[in-house]
């Protein structure tokens, strides 16, 4: 019974004990702290300042900068003194810590990290500061965003076209209602290109966008580029045939340009209506012959219209040297190609076009055929050769052309 009741009194002064003692460790720790804690803490951070302080005076300003970071916690005198040191990067970043961005800017700016300036300007909403910064880094994309969205849009054209990015300066020009400008920019981006299956769509934006310019020549040579890489792309055919010039009505000529009697032009003969397939092979055939003897006194190719080709009475046949009408102009001359014997063979086929059908509408869309009952189709097919827009796909000599009069023909009675 005893040793029991000295256990009960054990486990009661254990009880007391353990929060006496507890209690008793947060005292001495508290007296600790606000006494010889404080005095040693007091001393360390004196320790630290004669430190940092005898490195600033032996001109070690990063190493005292480090300390005035790291153990003193004082960022701004640290910020100077690695601006003094020269260590303008860890500069810049407590300057920025600091809520000091001009000084931050200036810092990465002499630290040549225009980038992290420009980024301290956006957040400051100084975009178009931050353009000059991005400019300067060569970021002109970023730069010309930047314009863009702070409003300054045509200096965002200039900076996206010195980027090579036609497409978006394109757009913001046209936006801008500056279409002309809008399609020139936009041509830029397909120099030197051609239509393909990832191309094509750009080519006929172009085009249309020149449509709409009034540019209708240009328009033309790009809509007919785009039928000779696919025939069938949208509307492509009915553009052509749209834009293809209908030769006007000649102007009566100065009394100098007129023609001797018993003379005219093919112009003349073909105003009054379209000429009978027979007369008008027969014509056609001496054009040839004619133009073959022409070529060995050096006529030039490339000169062949209606309003060039002189008949006479006998149907002999010559030629004069006249500015010419597109629609008789091949493809390829039009994008700068010099003449050749294609090119005259093209404008051969326009003209027996015209002379069967009376008129050049439906040029290239549309067969001989399809205009005329009485067109056999052996003759047909030898127009629409002498017509295709790709001259590598036309008659190589007017020899050829006779020869495939002669292989077709024979036989046949009409």
């Amino acid at each position: 019974m005893g040793l029991q009741a000295e256990q009960g009194i054990y486990a009661i002064f254990l009880l007391i004990s353990i929060p006496v003692l507890i209690a008793l460790f947060f005292m001495i720790r508290s007296v600790y702290r606000h006494t010889i804690g404080e005095k040693l803490k007091t001393t360390l951070i004196q320790d630290y300042k004669r430190e940092a302080e005898a490195y600033e005076r032996s001109c070690k300003f990063v190493s005292a900068a480090n300390v005035y970071e790291n153990k003193l916690k004082d960022n701004e005198k640290a910020a100077a003194l690695y601006e003094r040191g020269g260590d303008c990067r860890k500069a810049a970043l407590l300057y920025d810590l600091l809520g000091m961005p001009e000084k931050a800017k200036e810092m990465y700016e002499k630290d040549r990290d225009l980038e992290k300036s420009a980024e301290i300007s956006i957040r400051e909403g100084d975009y178009t500061e931050a353009a000059k910064l991005y400019d300067k880094a060569g970021k002109k994309v970023d730069a010309a965003m930047l314009l863009e969205k702070s409003g300054r849009r045509l200096a965002a054209v200039k900076t996206y076209r010195e980027a090579g990015e036609y497409r978006r300066a394109a757009k913001l020009l046209e936006e801008e209602g500056m279409i002309k400008e809008a399609t020139e920019m936009f041509g830029l981006s397909l120099h030197n290109q051609k239509p393909g299956p990832t191309k094509v769509d750009d080519f006929y934006t172009y085009a249309t966008m020149l449509e709409k310019i009034g540019d209708k020549q240009k328009a033309l040579d790009i809509f007919s580029t785009i039928e000779r890489f696919d025939p069938s792309f949208r509307d492509v055919k009915e553009k052509v045939r749209n834009f293809t010039p209908i030769p006007k009505e000649p102007e009566v000529r100065q009394t100098e340009d007129k023609l001797p009697e018993g003379k005219t032009s093919l112009r003349g003969i073909i105003r009054n209506g379209r000429i009978e397939p027979k007369l008008s092979l027969k014509l056609w055939v001496q054009i040839l012959k004619s133009l073959q003897d022409a070529y060995k006194n050096g006529r030039a190719y490339g000169l062949l219209t209606p309003d060039n080709v002189v008949v006479d009475s006998r149907n002999n046949i010559s030629f004069l040297d006249k500015p010419l009408s597109s629609a008789y102009v091949p493809p390829e001359i039009m994008k700068g190609d010099d003449p050749d014997v294609t090119a005259d063979i093209y404008s051969s086929g326009v003209i027996l076009y015209e002379m069967l059908t009376g008129d050049l509408t439906g040029l290239g869309s549309v067969r001989v055929a399809d205009i005329v009952e009485d067109i056999p189709d052996w003759l047909d097919e030898i127009v629409i050769k002498c017509i295709k827009k790709g001259k590598e796909d036309r008659y190589r000599s007017i020899d050829e052309i006779f020869a495939d009069l002669k292989s077709l023909s024979r036989g046949k009675k009409d």
